[in-house]
């Protein structure tokens, strides 16, 4: 039996939420990759050993900065999820397609820094204290302070399910 890649794993994770192929070259792709494991790790969906911490960009693993950056020997690898990882990824692809003044980029930033400091940072904190933290934090990015309240209230969307 032929072993699928990290690699070929990542790209169809990326694939099926954000609907088009990753570029590892590229750094909002790989922002968004960031993102998008960290926020399935959330849910209890594994893309692999990855510890996340507090970067300039939000929640960041290093591991998987490394995962990315490596070559994928096997483009025509068939990934196959769980009903679970599926749904999950539905419901963040879902969640990514509501951005408006923000780029997807930066809305899934959003989204997963709110988690972030929310679960990690500041657990006794209010959602308002937490957004400005972010906006604090993300000074020179996310700091539209209504779309930040759309991004928590997404936030508490899916993970209220």
């Amino acid at each position: 039996m032929k072993r699928i890649s990290q690699q070929s794993v990542l790209r169809a994770v990326f694939a099926k939420v954000y609907g088009r192929e990753f570029q590892a070259g590229v750094m909002d792709d790989r922002v968004m990759m960031q993102k998008v494991v960290f926020l399935l790790r959330e849910f209890g969906v594994s893309c692999g050993e990855y510890d996340f911490v507090w970067d300039h960009y939000g929640p960041f693993s290093p591991d998987l900065s490394d995962d990315m950056k490596k070559e994928d020997v096997d483009d025509s690898a068939n990934v196959e999820f769980s009903q679970k990882a599926e749904k999950v990824m539905e419901l963040l692809a879902d969640a990514f397609s509501k951005t408006s003044v923000y780029s997807m980029r930066y809305w899934a930033e959003a989204i997963a820094s709110l988690r972030y400091l929310k679960v990690y940072m500041y657990p006794s904190s209010s959602d308002e204290i937490i957004i400005n933290k972010l906006e604090e934090l993300k000074r020179d990015k996310l700091t539209n302070h209504s779309e930040n309240l759309r991004a928590m209230g997404c936030l508490q969307e899916l993970f209220a399910r």
